[in-house]
């Protein structure tokens, strides 16, 4: 089934028994969140996203763009549920967390979740993030009622909120995973941060994408960036573009810009991709998939 994509303003968002599913791009920038003119169209947030559904609200990442989601979803009288899931612990996807708002609000319930498999103690590395010297308090202190939960250790699958769920391994530096949300006939790929280009289990992976509504993937460099920048974790436009032609997916969308990519820049390579896969886009905060 195709999805559209369209950019909406940034009102506050409703989780009720009346609402559609809503899948929202928050934050789309790579490494650090930037600023200025000539990034204002596809904006300087670090990465995040929503699916928001009448059970309660999932989030990926905790880049920059989840403060602005805090925000917004203050303005609603009750909180829904919230559950953070965390592809990776770069900073530039965890740095906006002392920043949401909900953390603070008593009677909330939020949930955070990463991979059990990990290398590191995954909730030893918010906490230390979340307190001093780093943070004023520490997440003990905070208002909300927090848990930390891993994913489970087998199947790689779970359902939550009315939605399933399932992860696959990207090739990332310190380990890092994609998701892959599917409700009401739609699904929803967020593979940030892949080394999509030097991945040689590509098919594992593209059968993970196979047929979804969208697929947002790592594009942050370009192909002659690329041939000096192997081993660091990131992918090109034209790798996203034929795996999305491969896969049979409905929509691509591009993400992870590079923090020094323009927006006239991140034109041009969508324009490039389209050759490939016309169904392309960009990834900008306030887009509504």
């Amino acid at each position: 089934m195709g999805a559209v994509v369209t950019i909406v303003s940034n009102a506050p968002f409703k989780v009720n028994m009346e609402n559609e599913p809503t899948f929202t791009i928050h934050g789309a920038r790579g490494t650090t969140a930037v600023s200025g003119r000539t990034f204002n169209r596809y904006g300087g947030e670090t990465t995040c996203f929503s699916l928001a559904t009448r059970q309660g609200i999932l989030i990926v990442d905790a880049g920059t763009g989840i403060i602005a989601l805090g925000d917004q979803l203050m303005c609603q009288s009750d909180l829904p549920p919230i559950t953070i899931m965390f592809t990776h612990f770069h900073m530039d996807h965890v740095i906006g967390l002392p920043l949401f708002k909900p953390l603070y609000r008593r009677g909330a319930s939020i949930t955070l979740m990463a991979d059990p498999h990990r290398k590191e103690n995954w909730p030893d590395c918010l906490r230390t993030l979340v307190a001093p010297p780093f943070w004023p308090l520490d997440l003990r202190h905070f208002g909300a009622a927090i848990r930390f939960q891993p994913l489970p250790r087998r199947n790689r699958r779970m359902r939550t909120y009315g939605v399933e769920i399932a992860w696959h391994p990207l090739r990332h530096p310190q380990q890092c995973q994609a998701y892959r949300f599917s409700i009401q006939k739609r699904s929803f790929v967020i593979a940030t941060d892949h080394e999509l280009d030097a991945d040689v289990a590509g098919e594992a992976f593209m059968d993970f994408c196979r047929g979804a509504s969208v697929l947002i993937a790592d594009a942050q460099y370009t192909p002659a960036e690329y041939s000096t920048q192997r081993g660091w974790g990131h992918g090109t436009w034209a790798a996203c573009a034929r795996l999305a032609a491969t896969a049979g997916v409905g929509k691509l969308i591009l993400t992870h810009h590079d923090r020094r990519r323009t927006d006239m820049q991140v034109d041009r390579l969508v324009r490039q991709a389209q050759r490939i896969f016309p169904a392309t886009r960009a990834a900008r905060a306030g887009m509504l998939v």
